[in-house]
């Protein structure tokens, strides 16, 4: 396996360095050991401040007082879009890198991505169906309202059918269709999306009539896109009573 030396732990006793896949691991020169495990001393601790390594070719950061090195950004500026986010973007190159995945392969970004768009914060849930047949949408996005007596009351804000490439579209858009038919909301009224590959689409059920609601959307060159219609539908909601 390859490895990576990332320089000592302050004192020079431990040496640490990375596997093939990222994982930082120690070596302790006096003991002889070699432990995947942040050695005892020198665990991150609160108001500890760290600095890019400019002298490695890759990128890496250094505790300043233990010199533990990391190679993800301890302190990442805020987001933009969900593609700033580094396990949607891991699960997005996957897809680009193999594209002939499977579909569970398929909706493993999507479940964040509308996470980022739906933060639990203001009252969101995303839900995936694990159900093998099209009885239940793939991922169901709830959403939270407080009645005046203080009680919660939970609906369902949009569904959500995905895919792998080469689903047709029309078929499912019908099973959205069929889906947001049945939803549970008292007054049937529902969002909906489709993805299929790496394109997607939103839609909406309102007053028992099922439409479309912008254009088809590439999740990677798209991003700013997606992102702006997810809001769009956040701030305006159907009534569901």
């Amino acid at each position: 396996m390859t490895t990576t030396y990332l320089g000592p732990l302050v004192g020079g006793r431990i040496n640490q360095y990375a596997n093939s896949a990222g994982q930082v691991y120690y070596h302790d020169t006096v003991a002889g050991t070699t432990s995947y495990a942040i050695p005892s001393g020198f665990q991150d601790g609160t108001g500890d401040t760290w600095t890019l390594d400019t002298t490695k070719s890759w990128p890496q950061w250094n505790n300043s007082r233990t010199g533990r090195a990391v190679l993800i950004n301890p302190n990442p500026p805020p987001p933009q879009t969900y593609l700033d986010d580094i396990n949607i973007k891991a699960a997005l190159d996957l897809l680009v890198r193999v594209p002939d995945s499977g579909e569970h392969v398929y909706r493993r970004p999507i479940g964040d991505i509308l996470r980022f768009i739906f933060p639990s914060s203001e009252g969101y849930s995303v839900v995936q169906e694990t159900v093998s047949v099209n009885t239940h949408p793939d991922f169901c996005l709830f959403k939270v309202s407080q009645r005046p007596s203080g009680t919660l009351y939970q609906y369902e804000f949009m569904l959500v059918e995905s895919k792998k490439p080469g689903e047709a579209w029309a078929s499912t858009e019908d099973h959205l269709h069929d889906h947001l038919e049945g939803n549970g909301n008292d007054s049937k009224n529902c969002y909906g999306m489709v993805q299929i590959g790496l394109d997607v689409h939103f839609y909406k059920y309102e007053n028992s009539n099922f439409s479309r609601i912008g254009g088809r959307m590439h999740l990677i060159n798209d991003a700013n896109n997606v992102v702006a219609w997810g809001r769009r539908i956040k701030d305006n909601p159907m009534p569901f009573v």
